[in-house]
């Protein structure tokens, strides 16, 4: 020390590294809206062609589900199977941090379970890229005609592969985009006259494709790859096929009885709509160590470039970027840090006076600095949370700075050299400021200990909490220390310049109350702990929310038809809700995604409808997010009534980890037609309640199929299977792929297909022609009947399930309206049948998860915060004395939150955390005086060491509050709830520092003999 404060060079030196540091990594550090969390989510999709819902479930999803159930990392299953398709969600559990192994592993283990699906059913694809938010989306859009979308879509993918190779990019997706065919469409009355059947002319196409191994020529001089000619690369080339008759007379090419074109697949599969015309998205996604706004520029450049080359009847949107919410959110925390920074300078030029002020307030920026170069090092980005952390911090990262100067101001004023005068005061403070430091870094590290979704989203709170702290801690007892005994003055001066505001009479006041209270412990006890006992029945009465909504000028709208609606029909159905969204003011753009969910533009929303063609999902984006809020209520309540056909959900983007339905209940169990009828009485229950608009179960029934029932004594004698009908009916109504065209590095197709018109009603299917000896007729020897269906089935690690999902009213809290209907929920539960139970989910589930996994940590944490204090204070008295606060202060923070009326949440919990760390350095500093002091039961010692405290806790306590004030202005629902627990909680907490702690004090704790200690002179101010 001595060294430094004789050293003013070394000084510079350090606050240069320091601002140097600093600088570079707020320069360096990557940048993003929200925190990376790790993707521990992945799709597995499995095709099965003509497959009923019970059929794919029996023989795919089962199938897979009993493979991947060995998996330790594996904490959910999820199975849904619908008719023609499988798609397994699986999530890992929290504690794995390293997926990549994990995904490999699952592919290996589909790759073995592919024997044991049915031979017509696909590859088994995992999709784990796309559990992210996208960073920017695009759309390419232009005509709807048929040349126009293959254009579209051409040029779709040059785009991507352009983005692809820019710097910075992870994965660019494709969604919307139309599938390319080679269309073979036979003429039935030509085959028959020519005596070719459907069998005949796949196998001939198939035979003509040489896409196979032709083996190689190798001897002692050269190996040379044998490849026979003839491989598919033009239409002609398909068309000029050779084709033999049944009589083996007769000689066609395929052009002689079929047409041979390029077209679209229809139906489609999914469709994109943007701002009503149909277009490509893509889904751009950045990798984390890039800065987002620099990254933007870059695709912006790729993207400028792009437009240039397209042609007038194709336009390239900006649909989503993410760097605009980036760089609003970031400035509005760095604004909250700038305003708060003026507010706690103010306080300590009122409190400390001029040159104590400016010394103290160099202490933030300086350990702003030193949190950043930590943040560095650590490979912590500069996101949200990160910066709030520095918001959190602002309060604390003064406190041992006023401490220290403080007291080296008044050992200045007792006459000491400025050398001496800072020794002792590091020397004195030293330790307790060490055992504060290091109990309020443990109570913010079960944030940092905490896995999953939950601790890598708000973890950047607490690790620019601690990082600050420790540099507080370094700065306020090196750089700030000499500062202080160089500067401040030898003598006492007057003046508000000088000692900031003096008030002698409320000094005391406040003096004499001490006294009135030091006097009568017990009863100052009990008088101060009404205030705990109040919160304690306030949180009781605090309805519970995990995350609060985003403030976000985005919303989502999702619509269901009746399972057996196709995708023209859901189409047709969003065509008429743009219209009638699009009269409503404040909104920007509307873009829709139709078969599919949206391209993920937010990091929570759900995955979950691949495939579903009665299925739409709309990004709305409106000009700010207090008319999002609005135009939810009443686009939610106009679209019900206008579109009672169809089920529509319009959503506020949720913050914190993603779940289906604000309530699930799930019903497991084994018969399909219990578990919808237990479903329906939960239905019944959830929708008589007034907050609840819609309910849903994921069992979904009421679909229909056709069941055609052939007489196959009959079909015996024309020599025609059962597989020959399924075949042509397959040929007729989708088309059979039978080979493929090459076209440079993309493989094309080729789907053979009957040219009758595509059947629509039953008596279409009656008048299909089968080749036999002669051409039959399928009416001849079948019948067709409408048969009920379940459309989807469900299950959850390896049990069926029937989810019934309920959504609520914007603004209205899930806890609140599962705590009304609990009752109704219990006698349903007592008239289940053996084999059934019910699961609460949703939003009460992820929160109990994430307060479990969080409150886990904290006994270790704990053991170690109590052996600092007693290292510290070498007193087990002591010790329960500061945790005895703490528990106190925690109480007064809820008693904070009810009185202002905001849910208690995630966040609330994380600022209690903050506050008993700043509650335990409030009662370590009054201790550690009154012990240095050897105060005992001595009246006037104990209110001695009391006054000698008061002014920098009171500046530490409206320092806090003033850091936090931004926040608590800002408005929302995110961070208010947050801020006024940690500000309103230190508040009232130092009412705990003032009278409960010194009580306490005086009536346990007795004075040590006086060999023991060492003296401190008192100062009379």
């Amino acid at each position: 020390m001595q060294f430094l404060f004789a050293n003013g060079r070394l000084q510079a030196l350090l606050i240069a590294l320091l601002i140097v540091t600093g600088f570079s990594a707020l320069n360096n550090l990557p940048r993003s809206e929200d925190p990376r969390i790790i993707n521990r989510f992945a799709i597995i999709s499995t095709y099965l062609p003509g497959a009923t819902a019970s059929r794919v479930e029996a023989q795919v999803t089962e199938k897979l589900e009993l493979k991947l159930k060995s998996q330790a990392e594996i904490k959910n299953m999820i199975g849904m199977s619908r008719a023609g398709i499988s798609v397994i969600s699986i999530e890992l559990k929290d504690e794995v941090t390293e997926v990549i192994p994990v995904w490999s592993r699952l592919r290996d283990l589909l790759a073995d379970a592919q024997s044991q699906l049915p031979e017509q059913a696909s590859l088994s694809v995992l999709e784990d890229d796309r559990g992210y938010a996208y960073t920017k989306i695009v759309a390419i859009t232009g005509e709807e005609s048929k040349s126009s979308l293959m254009s579209l879509n051409r040029y779709a993918k040059e785009l991507k592969n352009q983005l692809t190779n820019t710097s910075g990019v992870e994965v660019v997706h494709l969604f919307g985009g139309v599938e390319e065919e080679i269309r073979v469409t036979y003429d039935t009355d030509k085959a028959a006259l020519a005596g070719v059947s459907l069998q005949h002319i796949a196998e001939a196409i198939r035979g003509a494709d040489p896409k196979v191994a032709a083996g190689a020529l190798i001897n002692s001089q050269a190996h040379l790859q044998i490849e026979l000619n003839g491989t598919f690369d033009s239409l002609a080339r398909i068309a000029a096929i050779p084709l033999s008759s049944n009589d083996d007379i007769a000689q066609f090419v395929l052009a002689d009885v079929a047409t041979v074109s390029r077209e679209l697949r229809s139906p489609r599969r999914e469709i994109a709509l943007v701002d009503g015309q149909q277009g490509v998205f893509l889904g751009i996604r950045m990798q984390p160590d890039f800065r987002v706004d620099r990254w933007s520029e870059m695709i912006d450049d790729t993207l400028h470039r792009f437009d240039k080359t397209l042609p007038n009847s194709i336009n390239l949107h900006n649909v989503f970027d993410q760097k605009v919410y980036t760089e609003a959110r970031l400035g509005e925390l760095i604004e909250n840090i700038a305003v708060g920074f003026v507010l706690i300078l103010t306080v300590l030029l009122l409190t400390l006076g001029f040159k104590a002020a400016v010394i103290v307030g160099m202490a933030l920026p300086l350990t702003v600095l030193f949190t950043l170069g930590c943040m560095n090092m650590y490979g912590l980005p500069i996101h949200q949370m990160s910066v709030t952390g520095l918001v959190v911090a602002l309060g604390i990262m003064v406190d041992n700075a006023i401490v220290i100067t403080d007291s080296i101001a008044r050992f200045r004023q007792q006459g000491m050299t400025a050398l001496k005068a800072v020794k002792k005061a590091v020397n004195h403070f030293w330790l307790p400021l060490l055992s504060s430091t290091l109990t309020t870094i443990l109570a913010f590290a079960p944030i940092v200990l905490m896995p999953g979704q939950s601790g890598e989203f708000v973890g950047g709170i607490a690790l620019s909490v601690i990082f600050a702290l420790v540099g507080s801690y370094v700065i306020s007892h090196s750089l700030i220390a000499v500062f202080a005994g160089r500067f401040l003055p030898d003598k006492s001066q007057q003046g508000i310049l000088h000692n900031g505001i003096c008030l002698p009479r409320l000094s005391e006041r406040f003096k004499a109350l001490l006294y009135f209270a030091i006097e009568r412990p017990r009863r100052t006890i009990l008088v101060v702990m009404i205030l705990p006992i109040a919160g304690f029945f306030g949180a009781s009465q605090l309805t519970e929310q995990f995350f609060p909504s985003a403030d976000r000028d985005m919303f989502h709208i999702e619509v269901r038809l009746s399972a057996n609606s196709s995708i023209a029909a859901t189409r047709r159905n969003v065509a008429q809700m743009s219209e009638f969204i699009l009269e409503h003011e404040g909104i920007e753009q509307l873009n829709w995604m139709i078969g599919n969910n949206i391209p993920l533009f937010y990091y929570n929303l759900m995955q979950r409808d691949k495939g579903a063609k009665n299925y739409a999902q709309a990004m709305v984006k409106v000009t700010d997010f207090e008319t999002a809020n609005t135009l939810i209520k009443k686009l939610q309540y106009g679209l019900d009534r206008e579109f009672p056909q169809a089920q529509t959900l319009v959503r506020k983007l949720e913050q914190g980890p993603p779940f289906n339905a604000p309530i699930e209940l799930r019903v497991y169990g084994p018969n399909l037609s219990v578990l919808g009828e237990i479903g329906q009485s939960l239905r019944s229950e959830l929708i008589a309640h007034q907050q609840i608009t819609h309910t849903r179960t994921t069992l979904e029934s009421g679909s229909a199929k056709v069941v055609l029932n052939a007489d196959e004594s009959l079909l015996s004698h024309t020599g025609v299977k059962l597989t020959d009908i399924a075949t042509v009916l397959q040929a007729q109504l989708e088309g059979v792929v039978v080979a493929s065209l090459l076209e440079k590095t993309e493989t094309v197709p080729v789907r053979l297909r009957t040219s009758q018109a595509q059947s629509n009603s039953i008596d279409d299917l009656y008048a299909t022609q089968f080749m036999s000896a002669q051409p039959l007729l399928l009416g001849a020897f079948a019948q067709v009947n409408l048969e009920p269906e379940q459309s989807t089935i469900h299950r959850r690690n390896g049990e069926r399930v029937n989810v019934v999902e309920a959504f609520l009213e914007a603004g209205v809290l899930p806890q609140k309206v599962l705590n009304e209907i609990q009752q109704q929920l219990q006698e349903v539960q007592q008239t289940l049948p053996a084999g059934y139970r019910i699961e609460i989910g949703g939003e009460s589930q992820q929160r109990d998860e994430a307060v479990g996994v969080l409150l886990g940590q904290v006994g270790v944490i704990a053991v170690l915060l109590i052996t600092i204090l007693v290292l510290t204070f070498n007193s087990f008295t002591t010790t329960l004395v500061i945790l005895v606060t703490a528990v106190q202060s925690a109480l007064l923070g809820l008693l904070s939150v009810y009185i202002a009326g905001y849910p208690f949440g995630f966040t609330v919990i994380i600022a209690l955390l903050g506050l008993m760390g700043l509650a335990i350095n409030a009662a370590i500093v009054i201790l550690s005086e009154l012990k240095a002091n050897n105060a005992g039961s001595d009246v006037n010692k104990v209110v001695h060491s009391v006054m000698t405290c008061t002014r920098h806790i009171s500046s530490t306590t409206i320092t806090t509050v003033g850091g936090f004030m931004p926040l608590i202005l800002a408005g929302g629902g995110f961070w208010p709830p947050f801020a006024v627990a940690i500000a309103g909680g230190t508040v009232l907490t130092t009412v705990l520092s003032f009278f409960f702690v010194p009580a306490v004090y005086k009536l346990c704790i007795k004075a040590a003999p006086v060999s023991d200690i060492e003296p401190v002179v008192m100062s009379s101010k």
